[in-house]
């Protein structure tokens, strides 16, 4: 019997995406985590438990590590996602203006998931910007879901305010990611939406988000 985590009208568009297109989405990863070099030294991210704090070397082992193992793992079988359960994922998002600036944000990440409920929450903070400065700001994965209907898909929100070289901005996205492993060891995905400049008009954002347990 299939579960479905949310609403319909919130899982109307990914559930039309056909596994071909859902699975190009996930190609995206590693060239939206790679345009992100700088790293952070800071603590948490957000809604989640402390997390061991990384220095720029080890964000940025850390961040190639993941991208590769994702790739090589490959998704992970529907039939592996438990349904009792949780786990929790820790990692680095990014986010990148497609305004033609190159102007970016790297922070660390973490994702908890509740298997037995399809809640997928956390969030990320202690941003940097690509020249390695301290970047302000966070964010939470909000309506997020294991949306087990449609198979190996996770579906959700990532908000929050990130300051960018141009400054502070609303950030405001959907999330479209999976889980990759033969155990789930895995969980990725990529965010696309508008960030807000107070008192500006919004520009188009694109990321993504790359974790392990």
């Amino acid at each position: 019997m299939y579960r479905i985590g949310c609403a319909s009208d919130f899982c109307s568009p990914i559930s039309r995406l056909t596994e071909s297109e859902f699975m190009h989405t996930f190609k995206l990863i590693p060239y939206l985590a790679l345009i992100a070099t700088a790293a952070c030294e800071t603590t948490s991210s957000s809604d989640a438990n402390p997390t061991p704090v990384l220095s720029f070397a080890e964000l940025n082992t850390t961040n190639t590590s993941i991208i590769n193992k994702i790739v090589s793992a490959g998704p992970s079988p529907a039939d592996a996602i438990p349904d009792t359960g949780g786990a929790t994922y820790d990692g680095a998002m990014t986010f990148l203006l497609q305004d033609g600036s190159a102007d970016g944000v790297i922070g660390q990440a973490q994702v908890n998931v509740d298997f037995g409920t399809d809640l997928v929450t956390g969030g990320a903070n202690n941003f940097y910007d690509l020249s390695g400065n301290a970047a302000a700001g966070s964010v939470s994965i909000e309506n997020g879901f294991v949306v087990d209907a449609l198979g190996n898909v996770v579906t959700g929100n990532v908000n929050g305010n990130v300051t960018f070289a141009a400054g502070a901005m609303d950030v405001s996205t959907t999330l479209a990611g999976n889980f990759s492993g033969p155990n789930v060891e895995f969980f990725s995905g990529v965010v696309s939406g508008t960030a807000t400049p107070t008192g500006g008009s919004a520009i188009a954002v694109q990321g993504a988000i790359y974790t392990e347990q």
